[in-house]
């Protein structure tokens, strides 16, 4: 199968209606855990917005077993042996979630204007830091990397044990020649897909739960498993 990144936009969650359809409809008791312990409501909607993706993502990738268990260093991977990978992300109204049959990254960042870049040094290599000022809009370009370096220490799945400072991204730099990048810009939102070789990414929407009927709602017969699904 080819590697697919969806995205959704969970606006529809702002509706106190389909945010408890959703709360009941995901799979994962810790993730509803987890939802309610964060304070504000549009952080409880991506968190709740990007579990209900995943849960789609990976069913319509064909997994019956959503159970899930944690790699060495904490990052989760579905339980039963189905060959498929996934990460998700989110960020402003959008999450996101990549399924591939590689080891996979993504992250998803919307872009904000007044983000102070020099704030970010420590995180990008020298040579990194110049092509972003470099370019003609140093915003965008600085969200591209940021956007490629998580989503490559993401997909490494190695935690903290990589410094961000410590490894480039840019265009050029043999992460990039070593693997592939696919990126994706949705309504000021900037997508990353990294993988460890180079083949096609689909972007795909899910419109999300309020369109979905019970029999197309791949999350809707999903029995809730204990496991966890950080974001």
């Amino acid at each position: 199968m080819s590697t697919i990144c969806w995205y959704y936009d969970v606006s529809e969650l702002q509706d106190n209606a389909l945010f408890h359809r959703g709360m009941a409809l995901l799979p994962w008791k810790v993730r509803r855990e987890k939802v309610g312990r964060f304070r504000y409501e549009r952080d409880q909607r991506l968190c709740l917005g990007a579990g209900l993706l995943a849960a789609h993502a990976l069913k319509q990738a064909g997994v019956r077993d959503l159970a899930l268990a944690e790699s060495e260093y904490g990052k989760p991977e579905l339980s039963q042996d189905s060959g498929l990978y996934f990460n998700i992300s989110h960020s402003g109204v959008l999450a996101v979630c990549a399924v591939s049959e590689r080891p996979v990254g993504v992250d998803v960042e919307l872009e904000k204007e007044n983000i102070a870049i020099s704030d970010f040094r420590q995180c990008f290599r020298q040579e990194e830091m110049a092509w972003i000022h470099g370019c003609d809009n140093p915003v965008h370009a600085f969200y591209r990397l940021w956007t490629r370096k998580e989503s490559y220490l993401k997909r490494l799945g190695t935690g903290l044990l990589y410094d961000p400072g410590s490894v480039s991204v840019m265009p050029g730099s043999s992460a990039e020649k070593e693997g592939l990048f696919a990126e994706f810009n949705i309504t000021d939102h900037q997508i990353c897909v990294s993988l460890p070789e180079k083949e096609e990414v689909l972007l795909r929407e899910w419109e999300g739960i309020k369109t979905a009927s019970t029999r197309d709602s791949a999350i809707s017969a999903s029995p809730h498993t204990e496991q966890p699904l950080p974001a």
